[in-house]
């Protein structure tokens, strides 16, 4: 049978361990074969105090984190090199380089020569809203969604020589809203405002996360746990993976958050629908664990 294959696009490094690092170390120890695509450099980031200094090697600091990260997940790293746009507002979002303002077509084709040249059944990126609103990951986002309905298509970037190849699902990486409505509740009684969040606090807590009943592939990390915080310490530029639960207990934490959500955007799948597999319903795949 033919080896699992998963290919997942991300904006900056850390989306990899800090989103859904569980499902991709959990995926990669079972014997597939899993391809992480970072869009941008990072460099225009947020940075922890201790790396104020080093602003000018951002780009180089973090692409070496990146790839620790990487190895620890057990996957390929695919680095794209556009250019980070910054956060939500920041003026990095007028650099007419910035991976949010250049051109769809050209960072498409990007995606559409990993596609058919790695040829995974499995394409996983950012959902529409980028998980909350940065510019990055939308447009991680719509190229994505472009490549992945590009890729069989023999008429679409003929040039690469590889030939068409169509996946078979597409996934977008998502949270449930339950997890911020308890959320919100403790930053309030601990005097924070849960509409300025971040360390940028360009993060509107009121405005992210989707229902229950939108979201279809539920996976459980619980054993890969420890390898994605192993993975996102390597970031230690941006914190380290602590986030806005970090002062929760560790076993807290394990326990709530090993579990990893999905939507199912290709094949279209009916609200309510739901999966333990990203690979379910997959031709031609080995469904060794």
């Amino acid at each position: 049978m033919t080896q699992r294959r998963l290919l997942t696009v991300l904006a900056h490094p850390d989306d990899e361990s800090f989103g859904p690092g569980g499902t991709l170390a959990k995926y990669a120890a079972e014997g597939a074969d899993v391809h992480i695509a970072i869009c941008t450099d990072g460099a225009a980031g947020s940075v922890t105090e201790e790396f104020e200094s080093s602003r000018g090697q951002l780009a180089e600091i973090r692409r070496l984190e990146l790839e620790a990260a990487v190895e620890i997940l057990g996957a390929k790293l695919h680095m794209l090199g556009f250019r980070d746009s910054g956060y939500i507002g920041d003026p990095a979002n007028e650099d007419p380089q910035a991976f949010m303002n250049i051109d769809g077509a050209q960072a498409t084709w990007r995606i559409v020569q990993l596609i058919r040249t790695i040829r995974p059944q499995v394409v996983v990126t950012h959902d529409e809203t980028g998980g909350y609103f940065h510019p990055d990951h939308i447009k991680a986002h719509e190229i994505t969604l472009a490549a992945f309905q590009a890729a069989g298509d023999p008429q679409q970037y003929p040039e690469l020589g590889s030939g068409p190849y169509q996946p078979q699902r597409l996934y977008y990486t998502v949270f449930p809203n339950r997890w911020l409505k308890l959320f919100r509740l403790v930053m309030r009684l601990r005097g924070q405002d849960v509409r300025r969040m971040g360390r940028n606090q360009d993060i509107d807590f009121t405005d992210l996360g989707r229902p229950m009943d939108e979201l279809h592939a539920r996976i459980k990390t619980f054993d890969y746990w420890e390898t994605k915080m192993a993975a996102s310490a390597e970031h230690r530029s941006q914190g380290g993976g602590g986030g806005f639960a970090g002062w929760m207990p560790r076993w807290l934490q394990k326990r709530l958050f090993s579990w990893e959500y999905f939507i199912r955007a290709c094949p279209p799948t009916p609200n309510g629908e739901r999966f333990r597999d990203l690979f379910e319903g997959v031709e031609n795949c080995s469904t060794d664990q």
